[in-house]
């Protein structure tokens, strides 16, 4: 039982630091700044898309067999491919790269305002390159060494941010914090990331000895409880600061200037000092945790032929090198890529939540790539790519002014796809059977 308890924290507190990195800290205050006195519906909003599905995707992950491979099975072999390496261009091209840019904007150079650019970058990438190495013990690595300092931080921070307030929320133009806040959760990609790491923490429970479904859903679970309600105290508390900023600062604030004026404000210099050290671990437990698991999927793609130990060095010199390009300019590029994968990587998470209860494969793929296509066009639409025909679709859509205008396709396509399939289903299961019988 001590072991249990043991592991589950150290691999609840690398969980936790694994998804709380760049976008993490920079996003919450940022959407507590539009909400102003709307704020605990902005967390309500943030909690469900930035903290339970994310969570909850590497439990489900668990249940459904222990791997993403498996958990998109019924929607096709080739779907898994493509999806994942989606996935993971995105995570080497704009996730990893993000971090070193957040280390460098609101860590190094917030404490050495002298120190280069790409000095700092590249400083940040060779210890990602460190920790990230050896495979077998990024996680120990992460929950027992960087997460406890990392989360002492942040927590003095948050708390007195909370305890003693800089100012009060305001009223703000902001019409639906909670749909704001909940598309807003999109940014930070740790729904995007659990598709990643799920394989490195559930190979790190069976390495442990956590071997039958049964332990290894257990230990998941546990390890998910600790990440959430850290998650919850993090995000909160800087949502909550975010908002009582709101009379203080311009809705046209950039993120990371928002961030370091609202600590300045808590805590001076201290907090600044404070800050840009949290800042930097949490960029590094995110960047070593995606950089292993990317390094991991592209090891078994190309079959072994390029070693582990190879791909991260790649990852880590492309982080090097559009790291520098700054903070705002890679997280331009993310919102389309987030409306096209979030929604259909919700949908996959749901249909594997309820796996026990799908009719067939065709209720997965009528539903996701119902989502899909929806998504793909809202997506054209945000990067200026007019249509009427496709206009006209969305405006007809309901909840798509809000952001969900995937949730009625999906519902239909899970429909259509479950009857259109039905028949072939049924012609599958009878050649299983009489296969069965042949063998006996």
């Amino acid at each position: 039982m001590k072991k249990i308890r043991k592991d589950s924290l150290t691999i609840g507190f690398a969980l936790f630091a694994t998804f709380f990195g760049a976008g993490n800290l920079i996003f919450p205050p940022a959407l507590g700044l539009q909400s102003g006195n709307s704020w605990f519906s902005a967390i309500l909003g943030l909690l469900l898309s930035g903290i339970l599905i994310p969570v909850v995707g590497i439990i489900v992950i668990s249940y459904t067999g222990g791997s993403t491979r498996k958990l998109t099975k019924p929607i096709g072999e080739n779907f898994y491919k493509w999806f994942i390496l989606a996935i993971t261009l995105f995570l080497t091209f704009v996730a990893i790269p993000r971090t070193g840019a957040v280390a460098t904007e609101m860590g190094i150079q917030a404490i050495f305002p002298k120190v280069p650019r790409v000095i700092s970058i590249i400083a940040f990438f060779i210890i990602t390159y460190y920790f990230a190495n050896d495979k077998s013990n990024v996680v120990d690595k992460i929950g027992n060494i960087l997460t406890p300092i990392l989360l002492i931080i942040l927590l003095l921070i948050v708390f007195k941010g909370i305890l003693t307030p800089i100012a009060t929320p305001i009223k703000t133009p902001l019409k639906n914090s909670f749909a704001t806040a909940f598309i807003g959760g999109y940014q930070t990609g740790d729904l995007l990331a659990s598709f990643m790491i799920a394989s490195i923490f559930l190979s790190d429970i069976a390495r442990r000895g956590y071997i039958s479904d049964k332990e290894r859903n257990k230990v998941t679970i546990n390890a998910g409880i600790i990440a959430i309600l850290g998650l919850l105290i993090v995000y909160g508390g800087l949502l909550y600061i975010g908002a009582t900023g709101s009379s203080l600062f311009s809705a046209e604030t950039e993120r990371v200037e928002l961030l370091l004026g609202l600590v300045d404000k808590i805590l001076g210099r201290i907090g600044i000092v404070g800050l840009a050290i949290s800042v930097t671990l949490a960029c590094l437990t995110t960047s070593i945790g995606l950089t292993s698991s990317v390094s991991d999927y592209f090891n078994e793609l190309f079959d072994n032929k390029i070693s582990y130990e190879t791909l991260v060095k790649i990852i880590c010199i492309f982080g090097i090198f559009i790291g520098l390009l700054g903070v705002e300019k890679i997280v331009a590029v993310t919102n389309p890529v987030f409306i096209v994968l979030y929604p259909v990587s919700i949908v996959i998470l749901l249909l594997g939540l309820f796996h026990k209860f799908i009719p067939n494969q065709g209720s997965y793929k009528g539903a996701v790539f119902a989502t899909l296509i929806i998504s793909i066009i809202e997506a054209l639409s945000s990067i200026g790519v007019k249509s009427t025909l496709f206009d006209n679709i969305i405006f007809l859509i309901p909840f798509s002014k809000q952001g969900f205008g995937w949730i009625l396709p999906a519902i239909i396509g899970f429909i259509g796809g479950t009857f259109m399939f039905k028949e072939q289903f049924e012609i599958s299961k009878i050649k299983e059977e009489h296969t069965e019988k042949t063998e006996v």
